[in-house]
């Protein structure tokens, strides 16, 4: 096993198993399409944090983001992660046995591969609740390298005792967890909490995401994933969910609409009767980019963009989903929507006069 040098002051660094590696270039010689991640842990006989942490050594632009040897791409194939070969795999290879795998010095996990975003200070709390240690490992180093402080609980109970200690500014939430049942936690912490919920889990099936939304997740990430899409996202939610600034001389703007009265300084949503409405974060981007344009079309592609920053999928219901959670919150009657109206074909139409306050 050859292990990476680190500093007095840094956590023990990664290490990769040589043997692993060839094994890995090996079972992917004869695969020129690639294969999935999930197959490979199986061919291998590995955990998947197991063979995500040695992606992150030998991958070219793939998972970790290491630069320097790349053996191995790591490409998306609609809602899978392939690994192929690339050419210097198979130099490597064609080398014979006698060559061993010049494994890189510089920890995948802390190399500056995303762009530098300015982040709040102090740094952002991160709590990863997954009963998996070496995922948490693996997210814990990445995102620590990037400027976030990041906790760890590999149970449902761990999670609500560090609850207890201080909220975080994001959750990542794995669905299976040991002693519950990952959605029923989800609406729980949603109890309490409408900070950004992300959703990390190895249940892909187009229902789990549904329902995950449904409960107030903010975003859905399946395994295995890459660690910079995950930075990005988490990233984007942060942004989205710091409160705007007012210029000193103005005082935070505020919005009424039928009954309800939404501050977006504040990001406080108020009925008739002065109560709050709690709103999370996605709820919150949602209603502001239907009041920003009432009584207009706006397309599934435009609600999207504003709450996730990119386009749907032709498949993808996380803007139905996220209007369903929204019309329960500002609807008299969800099931008879007057405020947030579908439009066959064409998106949905906030049908109200918008007052600014």
């Amino acid at each position: 096993t050859a292990t990476a040098p680190g500093s007095a002051k840094s956590p023990p660094a990664l290490s990769v198993d040589e043997a692993l590696v060839r094994a890995l270039l090996a079972e992917l010689e004869g695969e020129p399409d690639g294969v999935s991640l999930p197959r490979l842990c199986k061919r291998l006989g590995v955990r998947m944090s197991v063979l995500l942490r040695t992606l992150a050594w030998i991958g070219e632009d793939g998972i970790g983001g290491v630069a320097g040897t790349g053996w191995v791409r790591t490409v998306e194939d609609g809602a899978r992660t392939l690994a192929r070969l690339t050419t210097a795999g198979r130099a490597l290879l064609d080398a014979g046995p006698g060559a061993p795998p010049a494994v890189p010095c510089t920890d995948p996990m802390t190399a500056a591969d995303a762009p530098a975003i300015p982040l709040p200070s102090p740094r952002p709390r991160v709590l990863v609740v997954d009963d998996d240690a070496g995922i948490v490992e693996l997210i814990g180093r990445y995102l620590g390298g990037h400027g976030f402080e990041v906790q760890a609980a590999h149970s449902g109970a761990a999670m609500r005792e560090r609850l207890a200690e201080g909220e975080p500014d994001v959750v990542l939430l794995d669905l299976g967890l040991p002693d519950a049942d990952g959605l029923s936690l989800l609406q729980q912490l949603r109890a309490r909490w409408q900070g950004p919920v992300i959703v990390v889990s190895g249940r892909g099936e187009p229902v789990e995401r549904v329902v995950g939304l449904e409960l107030g997740a903010d975003d859905y990430v399946a395994k295995p994933f890459d660690f910079r899409e995950l930075l990005a996202r988490i990233r984007s939610l942060l942004r989205r969910a710091a409160p705007a600034v007012p210029p000193a001389a103005a005082p935070a703007q505020r919005l009424a609409f039928a009954h309800l009265v939404l501050d977006l300084g504040a990001r406080r949503l108020t009925g008739a009767d002065g109560e709050e409405i709690p709103l999370t974060t996605g709820e919150f981007e949602l209603l502001r980019a239907f009041l920003q344009r009432p009584n207009e079309v706006r397309t599934r592609d435009e609600l999207m963009t504003a709450l996730h920053g990119r386009e749907a999928g032709p498949f993808d219901r996380a803007i139905d989903v996220a209007v369903a959670r929204l019309r329960r919150k500002v609807e008299p009657d969800p099931a008879a929507p007057a405020l947030i109206r579908s439009v066959r074909g064409a998106g949905y139409l906030f049908a109200a006069e918008v007052r600014a306050e």
